[in-house]
């Protein structure tokens, strides 16, 4: 993401009486993606403007209409729409939500395959949104592991939000723009979109059983060296089977045979509707991998563990995309942070090519002290010393605290074993004072689960008991991921200065460098001096 443009000269202007233009986060292709706020409601949001040279050309321009008109349709926690559009000095804009997330590109860059049951617990939301989109008349053509936003809400979980309408295609709109033209990212077209043949829902279906294989095996079903090669393969060869991927997976047979039918070369073999391919994901007996290997989830609708979003086995065998009326609502709504959304999404916000930020995965770090330098170091700034701070042995090692590898095991869980592994390590702090590993560990299932305040006295309690966990990458990251937070960034801002100091600034450097989020970007940057003034 490219940092905020001071002199853009739309910074500060106000549009239509009604939203200020705060900073730009990113330009692409075809449009510039800025923050903004409602005025008097103080509410933020995402404003995009097609670039005025586009704005000029009748098929851009009608592109960019298109897309407005279909995500103005859209009202669905898993798709992103619309609240408001206009034009302003000949460039016309698009306002919409503004949430937080990562997309499944970067999930799959960071951690590899995904758990079955949470990779078919974010296919099902995914499936969810285009139902929805699908009953309004759009078709969406590009989706994609780029294009799926991953949020996350404090209490109800992981939601998914559908990102980038810009190729939709309205069904009872006739543009003239796409006419014998092959449309989309060509890992994931259908046959009949590579042929730019007839297009509905079954072609989303299609490229939804890609993402599908993706998730599950890290890899996609064809690759190639060039986009000819790879469309022919969709056009002619049969997908390999996920367990000549990943042998070691144990994919079951209904499994594997929902992937099939999803990536069928013909539509009416396919499933027929988003409906139809999510019963039959909720009609699987067996997810695969057992729960003490993965993340995994006690709900029976998507959306309320970070972890995993799928039950282990199916509530009902009955299709529905939307839950009853007596359970919790199926998706998160609400998220502060950066969206970005429409045409271009992935050109017009890249995903950070620096060191990845600490991932949601609490470590299972099997050792007496912390890293003595930082793991990975920005390339271009020297690992920080731990010479300045005491290296002592740990007065508990992590080996003598009891039952120690079991308690690591649950906080892999995520949110279904918090409770337990928080109560397990609380006696243990209890039991063993002087131990720095069981705050330490304490910290990471508190950061994962966004519990900033209590993370940080964790992590304040590790390093008084030893403090060369100043110099731990994942302490020091986790808390770095803290200044993304309104309300609880200053706290998290005075620890590093008070409790990391010097060795914090390497990664401050690399967060205000290459960090997906504007505002923990410039927090980063404003903290530095503060930080190096400790050194």
């Amino acid at each position: 993401m490219e940092p905020t443009a001071v002199t853009d000269p739309r910074i500060g202007t106000i549009l239509q009486e009604r939203y200020r233009i705060l900073q730009r986060l990113a330009a692409g292709g075809m449009g510039v993606v800025y923050q903004g706020e409602r005025l008097e409601l103080g509410r933020a949001v995402a404003i995009k403007f097609l670039h005025p040279w586009m704005a000029s050309d009748a098929s851009f321009l009608k592109r960019f209409q298109i897309e407005a008109q279909a995500m103005s349709r859209l009202s669905h926690p898993c798709c992103v729409s619309v609240i408001d559009h206009g034009v302003h000095d000949g460039a016309p804009f698009m306002v919409m939500d503004f949430v937080t997330g990562r997309t499944l590109r970067t999930l799959l860059r960071e951690g590899g395959p995904l758990p079955v049951r949470r990779a078919l617990g974010l296919v099902r939301q995914v499936l969810a949104g285009l139902a929805h989109a699908h009953a309004q008349g759009i078709v969406h053509r590009d989706i994609k592991p780029e294009n799926i936003l991953l949020t996350e809400a404090i209490g109800l979980g992981e939601q998914v939000r559908i990102l980038d309408f810009g190729l939709a295609k309205l069904r009872d709109t006739v543009s003239g723009l796409t006419t014998g033209l092959a449309i989309g990212t060509p890992s994931y077209m259908a046959p009949e979109q590579i042929l730019a043949g007839e297009i509905d829902a079954r072609t989303d279906l299609y490229s939804v059983g890609v993402l599908l294989f993706e998730l599950l095996t890290g890899a996609k079903p064809f690759n190639g060296e060039r986009a000819a090669e790879v469309m022919g393969q969709h056009q002619v060869a049969t997908p390999p089977a996920l367990g000549s991927i990943r042998s070691g997976a144990g994919f079951s047979q209904e499994l594997e045979a929902v992937v099939r039918k999803a990536l069928a070369k013909h539509p009416g073999d396919r499933f027929q509707s988003a409906v139809d391919f999510a019963a039959a994901l909720d009609a699987l007996p067996d997810v695969g991998t057992p729960s003490s290997e993965w993340p995994t989830a006690q709900v029976a609708s998507p959306a309320q563990s970070p972890e995993a979003t799928v039950p282990s086995r199916p509530q009902a065998k009955t299709p529905s995309l939307v839950p009853p009326r007596d359970k919790r609502p199926m998706v998160a709504l609400g998220a502060t942070g950066v969206l970005l959304v429409g045409l271009g999404a992935a050109l017009l916000w890249p995903e950070p090519q620096e060191t990845p930020p600490a991932t949601h995965a609490p470590s299972s770090v099997a050792r007496n002290t912390p890293e003595a330098k930082p793991q990975p170091a920005p390339s271009d700034t020297p690992a920080p010393s731990a010479q300045a701070h005491s290296t002592r042995e740990e007065t508990v090692p992590r080996e003598d605290l009891p039952n120690i590898e079991q308690i690591e095991r649950w906080a892999k869980e995520g949110e279904r074993r918090r409770d337990q592994t928080l109560r397990a390590l609380a006696s243990l702090r209890a039991q063993y004072p002087q131990s720095a590993y069981a705050p330490y560990l304490e910290g990471h299932v508190n950061f994962d689960n966004f519990r900033w305040v209590d993370g940080l006295a964790s992590y304040g309690a590790a390093i008084r008991n030893n403090p060369a966990y100043r110099t731990d990458a994942k302490l020091v990251r986790n808390v770095i991921r803290c200044l993304v937070s309104d309300r609880f960034h200053t706290k998290c801002a005075d620890f590093l200065v008070r409790e990391v100091g010097a060795a914090a600034a390497p990664y401050l450097e690399e967060a205000a460098r290459s960090d997906p989020y504007a505002n923990v970007q410039s927090r980063a940057a404003r903290l530095l001096p503060r930080v190096n003034a400790r050194r």
